[in-house]
């Protein structure tokens, strides 16, 4: 009669095993199982790339922020991420242990109007052969943002450092951008306002990844009236 024998599993060459790599493997299988799961949320990044990532409930007064978890190529500061016909824009420098990110979006309420540079298209040539061109006008895409306004004190998003809006001003935070109309003094329509830019901070971007933070000054306004101050 035959013996059913146990093999152990042998152990005498764990020390040869790369236990760094080990600790990622299954760090990532635990992910993955997560981003599988029931809890989990398809989403658009940058408006074309689908993953999946996982989002915590709502905890802050207004319902606008949430944390986000996902694989680290999925997760940097300055990506929109698209769930349920909104957008969410990632606004603090996502938290990295090598196999997830995590970070903090905000709610885009609205978009921000970026002109891009205009461009010479070639027409053809003249008597002399020599090309012609015409001045072909920028497009105009608009940009999902977060916006602040009328705020006595607006927090940074990923600072503690208070940005005192004046009521004709408002802040709007829009993914690394640069473009002729991003300038200072120019003009931008918002929420059927005008506004006129008066600071740009980059400051929250790191080789041209991360945000844009833009304060705007409502035109045709007082700067000096009780109204501002209130």
């Amino acid at each position: 009669m035959s013996k059913t024998v146990m093999k152990m599993k042998d152990y005498s060459n764990y020390h040869n095993i790369n236990t760094g790599d080990k600790v990622d493997h299954d760090g990532l299988l635990l992910l993955n199982k997560s981003l599988d799961g029931h809890s989990s949320y398809e989403v658009v990044i940058n408006y074309e790339k689908p993953a999946k990532i996982l989002m915590s409930q709502k905890w802050d007064a207004d319902g606008e922020a949430m944390k986000v978890i996902g694989h680290i190529v999925d997760i940097e500061r300055g990506n929109l991420i698209e769930y349920n016909n909104e957008y969410w824009l990632v606004v603090t420098k996502p938290e990295d242990n090598r196999i997830y990110r995590k970070a903090e979006v905000r709610l885009c309420s609205t978009t921000f109007p970026v002109k891009l540079e205009d461009k010479e298209v070639l027409t053809g040539y003249d008597k002399l052969g020599r090309p012609v061109y015409e001045v072909e006008e920028g497009e105009i895409v608009h940009k999902p943002c977060v916006v602040k306004m009328n705020d006595a004190s607006t927090a940074i998003a990923d600072a503690n450092e208070p940005v005192n809006l004046l009521a004709n001003q408002v802040m709007v935070i829009i993914p690394y951008t640069e473009a002729p109309s991003i300038e200072l003094n120019e003009q931008f329509d918002l929420y059927n306002e005008t506004y006129r830019i008066i600071r740009i901070d980059p400051s929250s971007s790191i080789n041209k990844v991360g945000i844009l933070r833009i304060t705007g000054e409502r035109e045709g306004r007082n700067k000096s009236s009780e109204e501002d101050y209130e």
